[in-house]
């Protein structure tokens, strides 16, 4: 008869499952490249044409959403594969890492953007506005047409947020143009287009730097900005049983999968009394932080652990209460 799962064990599968690409998500991912490299061949093209970086840029950046939105996908397919005795966590950093190189591109196309809108300060071109407008107004529709699918379904997860900001990026750059072509329609003052497309590339670089920022603080390991460490160890204490927190050391497997390590000094108890607070506190632990993975050592005096380690407070630890047994 096949065992009934905790409830703990029941939130850390449906963490691990979630990571996994779901129908939704995959069809969307799909689609999203398939309309994007209809896009940029029709953006080149009209580009060219019309003589307008605006559009040059924003088919640039469609291409980048077309190589974002296929790592994307390939990410998460890794992160769905098992755990082995090489990878004990599995895949789940795929995806972190695919978030990461999705983020570079969209820097390293900046600047090239920036150094063709420079060119075109220096030596303004003629754009043929109308052309450029019908182009841009299909291409604001398509991405957020794209955009609306993986939102529906991306539940937070950092490489659909990647993915989003591409094409988010692309909706705001295929707007701009829009009303930059707008603006040489009404006035025939050109230099508008490398001005739409410095300010296009500014805001792509501060959402980029902030995927950067989090993918590297999961990468050095750092505490998840989702979990206040003093809390965590104060809820800990807190719990019945528990004497003392040290050497904790919490940190992101993959995006919005948890994990935690520390010594839990107790009473010197029974063996099964000890097996039921180690049950509360991983249950408290999935309960109010969304941790999964948490490897408990248990042990009735305080050791001195050598090597780096975390110990969180240095407060004294709560006072022993004999049991007779």
């Amino acid at each position: 008869m096949q065992r009934k799962m905790s409830k703990s064990e029941h939130k850390h599968a449906s963490a691990i499952e979630s990571t996994a690409p779901r129908k939704g998500i995959a069809g969307g991912l799909i689609w999203g490249i398939a309309l994007n490299l209809s896009i940029v061949v029709v953006e080149v093209i009209v580009g060219l044409i019309a003589n307008s970086l605006g559009l040059l840029s924003d088919a640039a950046h469609n291409f980048t959403d077309i190589t974002a939105l296929g790592i994307t996908w390939y990410g998460m397919a890794q992160a769905k594969k098992p755990p082995n005795a090489e990878k004990t966590f599995g895949y789940h950093r795929t995806g972190i890492l695919t978030a990461l190189i999705n983020a570079i591109t969209i820097v390293l196309v900046t600047a090239w953007i920036f150094y063709e809108a420079y060119q075109r300060f220096l030596n303004p071109q003629p754009v043929a506005g109308r052309l450029v407008l019908v182009t841009a107004a299909i291409a604001l529709f398509a991405n957020l047409s794209i955009v609306g699918i993986l939102k529906k379904a991306h539940s937070g997860d950092i490489n659909i947020r990647g993915a989003i900001l591409h094409l988010l990026g692309d909706a705001a750059a295929s707007a701009a143009v829009l009303v930059a072509s707008l603006v040489i329609i009404a006035t025939g003052w050109y230099p508008v287009d490398p001005l739409i497309s410095i300010i296009i590339g500014l805001a792509l670089l501060w959402g980029a730097w902030g995927i950067i920022r989090e993918t590297l603080e999961i990468f050095l390991e750092e505490a998840p900005r989702a979990i206040e460490v003093n809390k965590l160890v104060a809820e800990m204490k807190e719990e019945k049983g528990v004497r003392d927190i040290h050497d904790i050391h919490v940190w992101t497997i993959g995006s919005g999968l948890y994990a935690l390590s520390c010594h839990v000094l107790v009473e010197d108890v029974m063996i099964s009394e000890g097996g039921h607070i180690l049950k509360d506190l991983r249950e408290m632990l999935v309960r109010d932080f969304g941790i999964v993975h948490a490897t408990l050592e248990i042990e009735s005096s305080a050791c001195d652990v050598a090597g780096p380690y975390c110990d969180i407070n240095n407060h004294t630890a709560k006072p022993v209460r004999h049991h007779t047994h």
